[in-house]
């Protein structure tokens, strides 16, 4: 479901998104779990009293339910469900997006991820990206949250998955998800402010092409690993080996 992502931007870059150039700084980070509940890099518009910019920016990596009322609430409601995924199929009707998914829409960067494929009762983690995309787009939605109890506003934000492409339903083998991906015009038209619900439902369930992604194994403790996106001699997955 996308809980382990990666990015590394070796230096500060501009970026097109559109007819915006956005400027990116130098930032590595090779894994961070969802449930650590840190920031992340994302791309969203801010509104102002004159003018909707385009901006980077770090986000809490969790959206945030504004019926959550302060922090203590918050780490409570995740003993009972998390917002760091939200599916793309009912992303007009859950019940934490739907109020913000109209006007709030982001692009999550990164540069890879990882997900498990499950063998019998034996479960190997999967390092996935793309090999000409050293970094890509992940749709997303976020919200302004605030905390009752302290008064601050905190930016929070969650990864919109769809179905699974050929590539991942044979490594994501059990529940076949996979974060939507975009291509450069459809992550310019995610960021556009008047979009149909329509229009929101068939890019938040976007399959990215299998043909352009890659997927092999790391080792099982990877998140505890210096390097953990090392290759294992387990299996590769490539577009020539699944066609």
């Amino acid at each position: 479901m996308c809980y382990v992502i990666g990015i590394k931007i070796p230096k500060k870059q501009t970026i097109k998104i559109g007819d915006k150039n956005i400027d990116l700084d130098p930032i590595d980070i090779p894994l961070q779990s969802g449930f650590s509940y840190q920031n992340w890099p994302v791309v969203y518009n801010e509104t102002t009293r004159q003018e909707s910019i385009t901006r980077p920016g770090l986000m809490h990596w969790e959206l945030i339910p504004n019926w959550v009322r302060n922090k203590k609430e918050l780490s409570e409601s995740r003993k009972k469900y998390t917002t760091l995924n939200i599916k793309g199929e009912s992303i007009l009707t859950n019940k934490v997006a739907q109020a913000v998914i109209h006007t709030n829409r982001c692009l999550v960067l990164a540069s890879h991820f990882f997900e498990w494929q499950q063998i019998e009762k034996e479960k190997y983690p999967y390092f996935i990206n793309i090999p000409t995309q050293p970094l890509f787009f992940i749709a997303g939605v976020w919200n302004t949250w605030k905390d009752f109890s302290s008064g601050e506003l905190i930016n929070s934000f969650g990864i919109i998955t769809t179905e699974a492409n050929h590539l991942m339903s044979k490594i994501h083998n059990v529940k076949k998800r996979m974060p939507t991906i975009l291509n450069e015009d459809l992550a310019t038209t995610w960021l556009e402010e008047t979009l149909s619900p329509h229009q929101i439902e068939q890019i938040a369930t976007h399959q990215f092409d299998s043909e352009k992604m890659q997927g092999y194994t790391v080792a099982k403790n990877f998140q505890q690993s210096q390097n953990p996106t090392e290759k294992t001699a387990y299996q590769i997955f490539t577009p020539q080996s699944l066609f």
